[in-house]
C-alpha cells in the first residue's frame, strides 16, 4: 500500500445498472483502483490451486452469493498489494452480512468511506442491457434470461436494507443510471470532483 490514508467509494446498483463501465471510467479519469466484487470471485474460481475455488464455483452453479469472508479477504489482499490509495469497491457490499464481515477488518478502520454512488436505474431497462451483454459474448454464465429473475429478487432483498443503511448517513450520492452514458458519466464525474476538492 502506498500509505495508510486510504478511500475508498462503494458503487452500488442492480445487476445491469452499469457499473463497471462507470468504475472504468473513473478508474482511468480519476486514478482510482476499480475492484469489481464478482470480478475478483471470478478470478480466483479460475485459478487451480485457489483454496477458494470450489467453493465459489458451488455458489456460483447455484446462484447464491458467496460467503462474505472470502469477498473481503480477496479484497482485502488486493488492497494491500496496491501501490494506490483510492480504490472503487464495485458491488460491494452488497448486503448487510458483507458490510458487517467488512466492518470486522483492521483494513476497514484504515480507509475512509468517501461517499456511495448509487446507480438507480429502471429493472426493464436493466434486463435488456444485460441480454444485450450476454448476447455480445460477455463472458458471464449469469447474463441469461432464465437467470434474471433470480438475480433482480436478491438484489432487492439484499441490496435496499444497504442503501439505506448509508442513505441514514447521508453517503449515498444517487444517479439516474436510465440515461445515457455520456449523461449518467457527466453527473457522476461531478461527485468525484466535489471529493477531490473537498
Amino acid at each position: 500500500m502506498a500509505n495508510d490514508k486510504l478511500e475508498r467509494v462503494c458503487v452500488l446498483g442492480s445487476p445491469g445498472s452499469g457499473k463497471g463501465t462507470v468504475c472504468r471510467r473513473i478508474a482511468e479519469e480519476f486514478g482510482y483502483v476499480h475492484l469489481s466484487a464478482g470480478e475478483l470471485l471470478r478470478q480466483e474460481r479460475d485459478k487451480e490451486y485457489s483454496p477458494y475455488k470450489d467453493c465459489i464455483d458451488e455458489y456460483f452453479r447455484q446462484g447464491l452469493f458467496v460467503p462474505p469472508d472470502i469477498i473481503c479477504s480477496l479484497l482485502e489482499t488486493t488492497v494491500e498489494k496496491s501501490k494506490s490509495n483510492k480504490f472503487l469497491f464495485d458491488a460491494f457490499p452488497v448486503h448487510m452480512i458483507d458490510l458487517e464481515a467488512w466492518n470486522k477488518r483492521e483494513l476497514s478502520k484504515k480507509m475512509k468511506l468517501s461517499f456511495v454512488l448509487l446507480l438507480d436505474c429502471p429493472q426493464e431497462v436493466c434486463e435488456k442491457r444485460i441480454l444485450d451483454r450476454g448476447a455480445g459474448g460477455s463472458g458471464r454464465d449469469d447474463d441469461v434470461a432464465d437467470k434474471l429473475g433470480n438475480r433482480f429478487k436478491k438484489y432487492k432483498e439484499e441490496s435496499f436494507p444497504v442503501i439505506e443503511y448509508f442513505e441514514a448517513q447521508k453517503l449515498v450520492r444517487k444517479v439516474d443510471a436510465s440515461k445515457s452514458f455520456d449523461e449518467v458519466y457527466q453527473e457522476v464525474r461531478g461527485f468525484f470532483q466535489s471529493s477531490v476538492q473537498q
